[in-house]
């Protein structure tokens, strides 16, 4: 395995972390079922964590590993 390939396994892993944390965000944040109708802040920051850091990561990692 490359350098190049192990750098790209490392970026893969950590935004396939950064998608599972912001998955457990938002799980954590549906539990409490908030009452108030405009507390929405931050929810569209946390689905495209959510969305680009396990949808790269799994192809960065497919793509550096043999």
């Amino acid at each position: 395995m490359s350098t190049f390939d192990i750098v790209v396994l490392c970026v893969g892993g950590g935004l396939l972390l950064l998608g599972a944390f912001s998955g457990l965000a938002l799980f954590a944040r549906a539990l409490k079922l908030s009452d108030r109708v405009g507390d929405e802040t931050n929810v569209g920051t946390l689905w495209g964590l959510f969305l680009l850091g396990i949808i790269a990561g799994l192809i960065l990692i497919r793509w550096a590993l043999p």
